[in-house]
C-alpha cells in the first residue's frame, strides 16, 4: 500500500511538471467556476446579442466552465419582470438598461449598488459614463458602450450635410424628417439638445416651452415617426426620410451595410448614449456575476464588441482600430462635452411632454 502511495504521488509530481512545461497555469487564480453554475444575463436582441457573445460569453464559458444564459429584450420588459419579482428571486442576475431605465429601477430597489472593489478593471473605466451610473451618491452601473445621439441623414438625397440641431428644420428636409417620439430615448435626446442650443435646461420650464415652440416648425414636413430601431431603419432606407435624430453607431452600421447614410455630430453638442450593466435585488448568483462583470469591463473584451457595434467601449485602455478612430468620436474630453439628459427632471414630466408633443403632431 505504501509502494502505491508513493508511486501515486511520484504520477501526480511528473503530471504537474508536465503541464507547466506545456505552458499551462496550474495555479488557482479563482477565476474558475463550478461546472454546472449558470449565470442570467439580459442583451439588446439583433446584431448586439450576437456580438456579446462572441465579445463576452463565449471566452467567459471557455475560461470558467459557466454557463450564461441570455435573454434578448428592451429595457420596459426587463423593468416589468424585476417589477414582478418585486426584488426576490429575480429573473435576470444581470441586466442591461439605459439611465432613463436604471433611475427607477435603483429607486424601487429592483438594483443594487454596486462593490466596486471586486472590479479589477474599475479604475481604467471613464469616469464621466461611471459618474452617469452613479445614483443618489451611490455606484450602481458598470458602463458597457456608449454612444452619440446626432443627425442621421441620406447622402444622395440631402445637398448640404447638417452642421448643427437646427438645421433640422431646414426647409431642404420637409416632408422628409423622421422625428421619434419623446418615449424613445433618441426622440428624448433630440428634444434635450433642442433645449440645451436654445440655452436653456430641461428644469427650466421657460426653456422647454421654448423647444415645444421650436417643433411647431416641423409640423407637416415630418414623415414618420419611428418608434423603435427597425421602424428608423424603414423610414431611412426606403427614402421616406432623409434626416432624423439617430445614434453614431447605428448610422456607421447601416453605411457599412451599403446603405447611402451620413452621420453629424452636431457642433453645438451631441447627447450622450449610455448602455450599463446592473446587479439585480436578491440575486443568488452575485459571484459569478461579478465574475461576468470582469469580462464585461476588460478591455480586451471590450475591443471587438465595441468596433463590431460602432460605439466606444467605456474602458479608456482600449486601443482602438484606424477605422474606428476616423469615424466615431470618442474619449474623456468627448463625453465631457455631451449634452446628458438630464433624467432627475425629464423622468417624472416624460408623459405631460408627450402629450404636448402629440397636441402638435397628431
Amino acid at each position: 500500500m505504501r509502494r502505491r502511495s508513493a508511486l501515486a504521488a511520484s504520477f501526480g509530481a511528473l503530471a504537474l511538471l508536465a503541464a507547466a512545461a506545456c505552458g499551462v497555469d496550474t495555479a488557482n487564480t479563482g477565476g474558475s467556476a463550478k461546472n454546472g453554475d449558470e449565470v442570467t444575463v439580459t442583451v439588446y436582441a439583433g446584431p448586439w446579442e450576437d456580438l456579446f457573445k462572441k465579445s463576452f460569453v463565449e471566452p467567459f464559458e471557455r475560461d470558467t466552465g459557466a454557463k450564461v444564459n441570455l435573454v434578448p429584450g428592451a429595457n420596459a420588459e426587463w423593468l416589468t419582470k424585476l417589477r414582478a419579482s418585486g426584488g426576490k428571486n429575480p429573473p435576470f442576475d444581470l441586466v442591461v438598461f439605459t439611465p432613463d431605465a436604471a433611475r427607477p429601477a435603483a429607486a424601487a430597489k429592483l438594483i443594487q449598488p454596486l462593490q466596486t472593489g471586486r472590479l479589477p478593471h474599475w479604475n481604467e473605466l471613464d469616469p464621466v459614463q461611471a459618474q452617469v451610473d452613479n445614483l443618489s451618491g451611490a455606484q450602481y452601473g458598470v458602463p458597457l458602450t456608449i454612444g452619440s445621439t446626432g443627425l442621421l441623414y441620406r447622402t444622395d438625397k440631402v445637398k448640404k450635410a447638417p452642421v448643427d440641431w437646427q438645421d433640422i428644420f431646414d426647409k431642404q428636409y420637409c416632408g422628409h424628417v423622421a422625428l421619434p417620439p419623446l418615449t424613445y430615448n433618441p426622440g428624448l435626446e433630440f428634444f434635450s439638445a433642442l433645449v440645451r442650443s436654445e440655452g436653456g435646461k430641461l428644469s427650466d420650464p421657460a426653456a422647454v416651452d421654448r423647444a415645444f415652440t421650436q417643433l411647431k416648425k416641423l409640423k407637416g414636413c415630418v414623415s414618420s415617426y419611428p418608434a423603435n430601431a427597425t421602424a428608423v431603419q424603414t423610414a431611412v432606407q426606403n427614402g421616406d426620410a432623409w434626416v432624423v435624430p439617430y445614434w453614431d453607431g447605428r448610422a456607421f452600421a447601416m453605411a457599412q451595410a451599403g446603405s447611402k447614410i451620413g452621420f453629424t455630430y452636431p457642433r453645438s453638442g451631441a447627447v450622450g448614449a449610455l448602455s450599463s450593466y446592473f446587479l439585480t435585488t436578491g440575486t443568488k448568483k452575485s459571484d459569478l456575476a461579478y465574475k461576468f462583470l470582469n469580462y464585461l469591463s476588460d478591455p480586451v473584451h471590450q475591443k471587438p464588441f465595441a468596433e463590431g457595434n460602432w460605439y466606444a467601449g467605456s474602458n479608456d485602455k482600449i486601443n482602438y482600430s484606424k477605422a474606428f478612430d476616423e469615424k466615431i468620436k470618442h474619449g474623456p474630453d468627448v463625453y465631457k462635452s455631451f449634452n446628458w439628459v438630464d433624467y432627475t427632471v425629464a423622468t417624472p414630466k416624460l408623459n405631460e411632454w408627450q402629450q404636448r408633443w402629440n397636441q402638435i403632431f397628431s
